[in-house]
């Protein structure tokens, strides 16, 4: 042990990180521009679609400790601003909130569920996908994006009415 001590001591921070290893998975989903959840390991990645270099439709499923969940989604919603997507909204209830952003022709839907009796075994969903008008929203051009980056206080994203899968969690 005296001969081990002495090199552990003599390397970098980084070296020691990098020997000691860190918990946190990749900051991106198969590296894209589409964040993970903050500080959740991802299960099970599924439903992949591409279109050229961009993922259109994946699922991710994470688990991890939400020992809070105002704070998990304050973090991911940074990561995802640092990616240039914008969050559209956010809904809380209870132990579990939905976050939805935008970017361009794709949005991002995550559902936080914070487990309130074992915080480790929390869980979170993540869903890529294009959204769908409502029937009666026109949407003329193939490159006008159907997201609003900043949508108007009453609700509305843009001239959709509704965007495929944005709902309010259930409790």
């Amino acid at each position: 042990m005296e001969c081990f001590a002495p090199i552990i001591f003599r390397l970098s921070p980084v070296a020691l990180a990098a020997l000691v290893g860190c918990s946190s998975g990749p900051a991106t989903i198969l590296e894209s521009d589409i964040p993970n959840v903050s500080a959740m390991e991802t299960i099970v990645t599924r439903d992949l679609k591409h279109e050229g270099t961009e993922i259109v439709g994946v699922t991710v499923l994470y688990r991890g400790e939400i020992s809070d969940c105002k704070i998990t989604a304050a973090d991911t919603t940074a990561s995802y601003s640092e990616y240039g997507w914008s969050l559209i909204s956010e809904q809380a209830r209870g132990a579990s909130t939905v976050l939805n952003f935008g970017k361009g022709r794709r949005v991002v839907r995550i559902e936080l569920s914070e487990n309130q009796n074992d915080p480790m075994t929390s869980s979170a969903v993540l869903r890529v996908s294009r959204p769908t008008a409502a029937s009666g929203a026109a949407s003329s051009a193939a490159n006008s994006s159907p997201v609003a980056a900043n949508p108007p206080s009453g609700g509305s994203t843009g001239g959709i009415d509704t965007l495929e899968g944005f709902a309010p969690p259930v409790n």
